[in-house]
């Protein structure tokens, strides 16, 4: 038992600046380290990397987010829809030890996982750099930081410079609406046309084929970012979502042909979708309903609820609780799809804003708010909102 605690203890013994450096490391060879995870397609940003989860698995081919470079530490990611980086870790040595996990058989909470020490031996056998001896200089560390901080600042520049300001009107002239594809799904065509959701049909563009829902700044007159619903079902064969008249694509341009997908350069975390219309609502109401997508705010708008904004995904970003500070509400309604990753979602926005806030759940039977009618919006939510919208 002695021997045994002793290896324990040494495996345990790396510091926080060695292990920043082992990320570093393989932040430097993440194409290899991707490859030898074995995490399949994925697509390379300025500093983030995005692919299907290769933890908890799934079709959308930006669920996980891997950020390769960072301003203080490098190969933070986050799972958008599952949070599996709540289980594993959000660090590249979380990363390789929820990926292990999963190749072991892990499933979900509660399954056995890959120790961090396994993954710590793993990350150092690809590497060849053993964290216990590396020798790390206060110097060295400041340095470190300074240098990814100036790429960092170099890169919001760039996002900045580069960053579209279309007008509404030009958003409106580009586009085919209401949306078909939408109106199969139920959608009445006023709200479509209210949103300016409608189809890009011309496949050169980023968001050709696509149905597409822009995102505006709260003054309602330029497109923050957009996203886009491509208009096909999936392809049994290559999984993605392209014209099944057509062969199937490039496997290394597959994920153009993702269900979802969002312009390049939109950073979702620091918006709200429809505060632009809910503003003045929850500014009178002191009220605001939390709701995961889009197409939950239209079936709320559709019964006649005003005071609903998106996330877009199931986390509250620090960004878009400080738009929450600043709008108004003094009471949030949580309205997450009816789900496990939802009722997870649910419970962390608790914990995040029931200090300051009045916290409320509304129940719902249905899996999300957009499949329910707008008379069942008006019969089972309409009373869990106290006539408060």
């Amino acid at each position: 038992m002695t021997r045994i605690m002793t290896m324990i203890k040494k495996s345990r013994s790396y510091n926080q600046p060695q292990l920043k450096v082992l990320s570093d490391y393989l932040c430097e060879d993440i194409d290899n380290l991707l490859d030898n995870l074995n995490v399949g397609e994925y697509k390379t940003f300025d500093r983030m990397i995005a692919m299907r989860c290769p933890i908890h698995g799934g079709d959308n081919n930006s669920a996980c987010n891997l950020y390769y470079k960072g301003d203080s530490y490098r190969g933070n990611w986050k799972c958008r829809t599952h949070q599996c980086e709540e289980t594993f870790k959000g660090s590249i040595i979380g990363f390789i030890r929820g990926c292990l996990s999963k190749q072991n058989g892990w499933t979900g909470p509660g399954d056995p996982t890959v120790s961090f020490n396994d993954a710590v031996e793993y990350a150092i056998n690809f590497t060849k750099k053993n964290p216990s001896q590396i020798k790390v200089s206060k110097k060295e560390v400041e340095k470190n930081n300074f240098v990814n901080i100036v790429n960092n600042i170099q890169t919001d520049i760039r996002s900045v410079d580069d960053a579209p300001k279309i007008t509404r009107d030009k958003i409106v002239k580009n586009l085919k609406i209401p949306s078909d594809y939408f109106i199969s799904r139920g959608f009445s065509s006023e709200i479509l046309i209210k949103y300016d959701v409608g189809e890009c049909l011309s496949s050169e563009k980023e968001m050709g084929d696509r149905a597409v829902v822009p995102v505006y700044d709260d003054t309602h007159e330029h497109m923050v970012g957009c996203s886009g619903r491509s208009i096909f079902t999936q392809c049994s064969k290559c999984k993605s979502y392209h014209d099944l008249t057509k062969d199937c694509p490039n496997p290394d341009y597959l994920w153009q042909y993702s269900k979802w997908k969002h312009n390049k350069g939109f950073k979702t975390q620091e918006y709200l979708y429809n505060l632009w219309y809910a503003k003045d609502y929850i500014q009178q109401n002191k009220n605001v309903v939390l709701v995961e997508s889009p197409g939950n705010v239209w079936r709320l708008e559709e019964a006649g609820i005003h005071n609903s904004v998106a996330l877009f995904g199931s986390v509250l970003q620090e960004k878009q609780k400080l738009l929450l500070d600043i709008s108004g509400a003094m009471s949030i309604y949580i309205l997450m799809d009816n789900d496990e990753a939802g009722k997870r979602a649910a419970q962390k926005i608790y914990d995040k804003c029931h200090k300051t806030y009045n916290v409320f759940y509304i129940d719902i039977d249905h899996s999300d708010v957009a499949d329910m009618s707008v008379a069942e919006v008006k019969e089972i939510i309409l009373p869990q909102l106290k006539d408060k919208y």
